[in-house]
């Protein structure tokens, strides 16, 4: 009788035990080879915030240059920018207006406005800067009157001061002056106002300092004579040490300066003209205002081609910054991961050939880790010939090399898994451009059914922004160091039918400003590689869950058991036995009891297929179960 039940208890529940044995079988893998990853293609791959951007509104190059029709023109670009004079943003003298003005009167914001509207209607974003002194480059002036800063600022006591070179009146003004301060603040305050939230401005460039505001005077020093304090008198005149006498600006203005502009664009990617070590110390570093940025403030680097994205007093062997080993080399030499590097070609070359010039610029792209050149500056940009071949190519690959550059460059997804298992997907992730993306972009992997409809969705965890190479570009033949990356996540299959399914990878953008204003969408990440479909997506394998078969299994029950009374059982101390009555026969009719079995393909994995954690007793149970 005991046995009978034993057998019975077993046999009830072999059904079930068979399910889950077969259940916990290990599911089968599939590595999938990803087609057409190309690193650098013969044209260039266009998205947000990377490589040839229109830089003072300039279309790109080469279609812009009749002469280099026998070059593919470049494909787009997702970037403009400009740079605008005081003058035009405020014609009306403030001190004529009542004090209750609002800034749509106070201020002339149309060429902004109309800059942003425009740069939308292109499917693109806008960028400026505001200048208060451009030592050239204009054919002429009015009057022979050199002035960026609006003419009633000139009559403002002290604000500006005025130097004779070459027959031009130069107005430039004076940096420290309380009243040039107040105004420059005033002005930032309302730019940030209008357009802090915007989501068409891609980024502002620190203004209110310098030279096309880049943040030092050298014109001063060069072309007028009238150099900085000397480096021994800089610490003592500015409050910080300045070698080369091309500053001119306190710490103190510095700061004021600094908290204008960072706290008018808190929203809003800063970058910096790198040339003073006092503004790179406050805004990338020691500004309270800092740790309140949605971005780190980043390097708008001029002259590509002729010198290099990192200024000279933070990588100059003979610099009082690097001589003394001063921490801020490091924040600048080191900024660029976290942070975009905007460049600008160099018009003029200073030293060597241009063969040389367009070496050192891409060099100087993949080794300074720059996110954007621009269509300006080179010394071809108006040549009336052909440009030579092998110049080209060295311009071109400055821009593609130049900020992010990602594929799929691998993909493991198993063939078939069972009804409600999560199914495991390893990607390989490469970056093969110079530098990563700096802005909020969203991977996922998005499950399609087999008429290609999306019926499931699933975030990553993986960060684009911290896939970078450092890098040692030697040879200007090479192509850059790349770095690589594994993500590894669950697709939950709970609530599928059985079938045919395929994964794809999306990678959107959602650099969303907070409130923002006149919201901004782009496509999908392009990446590096063929198969992408209309939404954007690039397929990186399938799955297939497969049908619940069913299996009859033969069964034994019975009725409830017969009452019996046992006799008293009879114990003796050595040995012992136990006595019994003789069972009651029982008649156990038989009945056909169905039990589902999921069927998996079998498949090797290598290199050692795990067993089901029954291990060796499922053999035991199942023949028992026959």
């Amino acid at each position: 009788m005991a046995f009978a039940r034993v057998r019975l208890a077993i046999v009830s529940i072999c059904g079930v035990i068979a399910v889950f044995a077969l259940c916990l079988e290990p599911i089968s893998a599939a590595s999938t080879n990803v087609s057409g990853v190309s690193a650098y293609a013969a044209t260039e791959i266009s998205n947000p915030f990377r490589g040839q951007h229109e830089n003072l509104l300039s279309p790109l190059f080469p279609q812009v240059n009749s002469a280099q029709k026998a070059y593919p023109a470049w494909p787009s670009t997702f970037d403009r920018s400009t740079r605008i004079e005081w003058k035009t943003l405020q014609p009306k003298d403030p001190r004529t207006l009542p004090a209750d003005t609002p800034d749509d009167q106070r201020f002339d914001f149309s060429v902004i406005d109309q800059g942003l509207a425009d740069a939308a209607a292109q499917g693109k974003r806008f960028a400026f800067r505001v200048t208060a002194f451009n030592s050239c480059c204009d054919s002429s002036y009015p009057n022979n009157v050199n002035m960026s800063v609006p003419q009633w600022l000139r009559t403002v006591a002290g604000a500006t001061k005025d130097y004779l070179n070459a027959g031009v009146t130069h107005v430039i003004p004076d940096w420290n002056n309380d009243n040039y301060l107040r105004y420059t603040e005033q002005l930032l305050a309302a730019l940030g106002a209008r357009y802090n939230k915007d989501e068409r401005l891609a980024w502002v460039e620190f203004s209110g300092y310098g030279d096309f505001s880049e943040n030092h005077v050298a014109f001063m020093r060069d072309q007028l004579g009238l150099p900085g304090p000397a480096e021994q008198d800089s610490v003592a005149q500015l409050g910080y040490y300045s070698q080369y006498q091309d500053q001119y600006i306190t710490k103190a203005s510095i700061t004021r300066l600094v908290s204008a502009n960072l706290s008018a664009f808190a929203d809003t990617q800063i970058l910096i003209a790198p040339g003073n070590p006092e503004i790179v110390r406050q805004t990338m570093r020691d500004s309270p205002l800092v740790p309140t940025l949605a971005h780190p403030v980043g390097n708008r680097s001029d002259c590509l081609g002729a010198y290099s994205p990192v200024p000279t007093w933070a990588e100059n062997q003979y610099s009082h910054y690097v001589q003394t080993s001063d921490p801020l080399v490091q924040v600048m030499n080191n900024q660029w991961k976290a942070a975009p590097i905007v460049t600008e070609w160099c018009n003029f070359i200073p030293s060597g050939t241009k063969l040389q010039y367009y070496q050192k610029g891409l060099s100087d792209v993949v080794n300074g880790h720059v996110s954007v050149t621009s269509s300006t500056g080179f010394p071809d940009q108006f040549a009336t010939t052909k440009m030579d071949a092998t110049q080209f190519s060295l311009w071109a690959n400055a821009n593609k090399f130049s900020g992010y550059r990602y594929a799929i460059t691998s993909a493991s997804v198993p063939n078939s898994v069972s009804p409600g298992a999560q199914v495991p997907i390893t990607i390989g992730w490469t970056n093969f451009g110079s530098a990563p993306t700096y802005e909020r972009w969203q991977v996922s992997y998005e499950v399609r059914n087999s008429s290609g409809a999306a019926i499931r969705n699933v975030p990553s965890a993986m960060g684009l922004k911290t896939l970078y190479a450092d890098q040692n570009y030697s040879s200007v033949n090479a192509d850059p160091a790349s770095k690589a990356t594994v993500d590894s996540t669950s697709i939950p299959t709970t609530g599928l039918q059985p079938g045919t399914y395929s994964i794809v990878a999306r990678v959107a953008w959602n650099e969303h400003k907070s409130g923002g204003t006149n919201t901004v969408d782009f496509a999908p990440m392009a990446l590096a590689q063929g198969g992408r479909d209309s939404s954007g997506a690039y397929p990186i394998g399938g799955f297939t869950i497969q049908p619940v078969a069913t299996t009859t299994v033969a069964a034994t029950t019975t009725p409830p058991p017969t009452t019996t009374t046992p006799q008293p059982t009879t114990t003796t101390v050595a040995p012992t036995t136990t006595t019994t009555p003789p069972p009651t026969t029982t008649v156990i009719p038989t009945t056909t009891v169905p039990v589902t079995t999921t069927v998996v393909p079998t498949t090797t994995v290598t290199p050692t297929t795990p067993k089901s954690p029954l291990g060796d007793w499922c053999p035991v149970i199942l023949r028992f179960c026959r």
